[in-house]
């Protein structure tokens, strides 16, 4: 479930009162077709994903990415032994999102033991966010389990509707991304009466593991302008549920209808995120 903003979000921006809920699992659905919508169009994700993704070796010194590289954790190259960080440059150079990985041939070179097809392999957080350092915010709580363990799916937390950093949002939200030390977790239901979050663990490509009480829980906060054409995509195809378009796509009460275009402010809104593609 990820999505670009929150049931809370898409709620707010309809004007919807805190008692009208009979359309929140429509909400939530209509969230992800709107967020799968922005993807298709931009040719990207907004979420980070930890992958590992393997590459041909045919160029010795350099590495052109299929994907959007928010942060590299380990490259392997294709004699089996681990590439050093002092041995390659990210490049862009100091960029948020890196797009190829070049070697520093007086140390290294791309090899292979004989077959070259996916000899090289990069574990990665895949994703795109041009300011990633700082995508992951304080949730202002921490975990209450004593501890958390790794098959569990509820997450106790001090104050499970008490307000974010700003003091203007709500802390919790479904359809958050959530992050405890390097898991990753979905938020799917909140309990404020007993403090407790329903989440599901390991999300993303990570490993759900146990976590000892009082460590911090951050938020995803995917890039504005993405959030805002969610909502604006999300509201608009909440809007045309009865409209009759004709091109449709599974799951939400029967069927998603999705109209053939996105509403111009859309586009406009994302056309500065459009993947190039380079033959």
């Amino acid at each position: 479930m990820n999505i670009y903003a929150t049931l809370t979000d898409v709620r707010r921006y309809l004007g919807l009162s805190d008692s009208q809920t009979g359309d929140d699992d429509l909400l939530l659905r209509v969230l992800g077709a709107a967020s799968r919508l922005i993807e298709g169009y931009t040719g990207r994700r907004f979420y980070p994903e930890r992958a590992a993704q393997a590459y041909d070796c045919d160029n010795p010194a350099a590495l052109s990415l299929r994907g959007d590289l928010l942060a590299l954790h380990t490259l392997t190259n294709g004699d089996g032994s681990t590439i050093p960080a002092s041995a390659y440059h990210l490049h862009p150079s100091g960029a948020a999102v890196v797009s190829s990985v070049l070697l520093d041939r007086t140390q290294a070179a791309f090899t292979h033991d004989g077959d070259p097809i996916e000899a090289i392999e990069v574990d990665g957080t895949w994703g795109y966010h041009l300011d990633w350092p700082d995508a992951w915010a304080d949730s202002q709580d921490s975990v209450q389990n004593d501890p958390l363990n790794a098959g569990a799916i509820l997450l106790l937390v001090e104050d499970a509707d008490g307000a974010d950093a700003t003091g203007q949002f709500e802390r919790f939200a479904v359809g958050q991304l959530i992050r405890i030390e390097d898991e990753y977790l979905h938020v799917l239901a909140i309990n404020t009466t007993l403090n407790r979050l329903t989440v599901a663990r390991g999300v993303n490509g990570t490993t759900a593991t146990s976590h000892v009480q009082d460590t911090t829980i951050e938020v995803y906060q995917p890039p504005d302008d993405i959030r805002q054409a969610c909502l604006r995509v999300a509201s608009w195809l909440y809007k045309q549920k009865d409209a009759g378009f004709v091109q449709v796509t599974g799951g939400l009460r029967g069927q998603v209808t999705v109209p053939p275009a996105l509403p111009d402010d859309v586009e406009q809104i994302l056309s500065p995120y459009v993947r190039v593609q380079v033959a």
